[in-house]
């Protein structure tokens, strides 16, 4: 059994540090974190850590390199940017609930867990997805600033989607070799599809079930007849959909009663030509529409990334089930943003521990072994110096495996 401080160990000593007692103090943060009992908050860690609760307030306000650590923890798990090993990125939000009238930026926001805004904080978070391991990893994470304008808005006013384009803007160069972006229905929005296509990427996303799109006139011009030749060939009629029009790809190999259709269309309110995926649910004759800026891309591709884009919600659950991302005690914005970027990357490095350690199945025996190893731990080094905590020993593994699903 790999231990997480060894772990550790192994990532911070390829992370350059500007000042030695960060380090220090980080390395003492992570392994607590995952070995604690209740909320990950001030007064918790400082109940199992050598340090006190005002030492943890005064650390988490000052910077910290979030995303040079998360890069550093995918290469070691084997994360590499090639051709036989497609990566993605994906975007999204979360609601984060907050008591108070203090906290910097409160506003409201949408709630997908109850499906209306509500007070409260919001994150937005860029993450890469593996296409092969079909794994995601968070990469940045921003708070999004209050009393911006919850809707697009006009071209010269600032709105939220102008805030998620500048987090993606300002991790270009991170980004380089990454060609799709991923982002659900929300991001469907006229500066998304530009400020993407704008730095030569390709957004991926869903659309309105009613969009507004129109068919391209394949058909032979009538001789004789001057002006200009006919581009459009009438709007798409959704409620009356003719499927002969459309490409049949065939049924999706992940989910079988769902039936497959491509086509090329035009949207007047994006001004855009994009490749169309239409999804039809013939257990209950429901559809889905996805969108592409990449006209020559696979539509099964297309349906592939779209899919894969649900691995970000599984770091928003274990960040809030396991490490804490909603308890934060901080109301200033810099300590936020430490805890929120500190939450999500302690997920990363417990993706690279269980990659590295077969015994932890879960999340949840991650933990526990981690708090099973600390107690041991403390408990030798109070008994005494005759007291030896060997990890290697098989009945020792097996005390410390104890709560945890397939313990040995």
């Amino acid at each position: 059994m790999t231990s997480i401080k060894k772990t550790l160990d192994t990532i911070f000593a390829k992370i350059s540090v500007r000042h030695k007692w960060q380090l220090i103090f980080l390395l003492e943060l992570f392994e607590v974190i995952f070995s604690i009992q209740g909320r990950v908050n001030f007064s918790n860690l400082a109940r199992y850590s050598k340090y006190n609760e005002c030492t943890f307030r005064r650390n988490f306000k000052k910077f910290f390199d979030w995303v040079g650590i998360n890069l550093q923890i995918m290469e070691l798990a084997g994360f590499r940017f090639s051709n036989s090993n497609p990566v993605i990125a994906a975007i999204d939000c979360s609601f984060i609930s907050k008591a108070g009238k203090k906290t910097w930026g409160l506003d409201h926001f949408f709630s997908g867990a109850a499906n209306r805004t509500l007070r409260g904080l919001e994150i937005s978070l860029l993450s890469l997805i593996d296409v092969c391991s079909k794994k995601a990893w968070a990469l940045d994470v921003v708070q999004t600033p209050p009393q911006l304008l919850a809707r697009e808005g006009e071209a010269s006013q600032y709105s939220r989607i102008n805030f998620y384009i500048e987090q993606i803007l300002d991790l270009l160069p991170q980004l380089k070799q990454v060609t799709y972006f991923v982002a659900d229905g929300f991001y469907a929005k006229i500066k998304f599809f530009l400020a993407i296509l704008g730095v030569k990427k390709h957004l991926i996303t869903k659309l309105r079930s009613d969009a507004n799109l129109r068919y391209f006139f394949k058909g032979k011009p009538p001789k004789n007849k001057r002006g200009r030749k006919k581009q459009y060939d009438g709007k798409v009629n959704w409620k009356k959909l003719d499927l002969r029009k459309w490409v049949s790809i065939g049924l999706d190999y992940k989910y079988p009663h769902i039936k497959i259709y491509a086509l090329v269309l035009n949207s007047p309110y994006f001004k855009l030509n994009l490749k169309v995926v239409l999804l039809i649910n013939t257990r209950n004759n429901r559809y889905a529409l996805l969108a592409c800026t990449d006209l020559n891309l696979c539509a099964r591709t297309i349906v592939e990334y779209y899919q894969l884009r649900f691995q970000i919600e599984f770091l928003f659950r274990d960040a809030k089930q396991f490490t804490g991302l909603t308890h934060c005690q901080a109301r200033d914005e810099q300590a936020l943003d430490f805890h929120f970027n500190m939450s999500l990357t302690a997920i990363n490095i417990a993706q690279l521990h269980m990659m590295n350690d077969h015994t932890n199945k879960s999340m949840n025996s991650l933990v526990r072994k981690a708090y099973n190893t600390r107690f041991a731990n403390w408990l030798f080094s109070k008994l005494g110096p005759e007291a030896k905590l060997y990890l290697n020993d098989p009945q020792l593994n097996t005390v410390l495996g104890y709560g945890c699903l397939n313990r040995t």
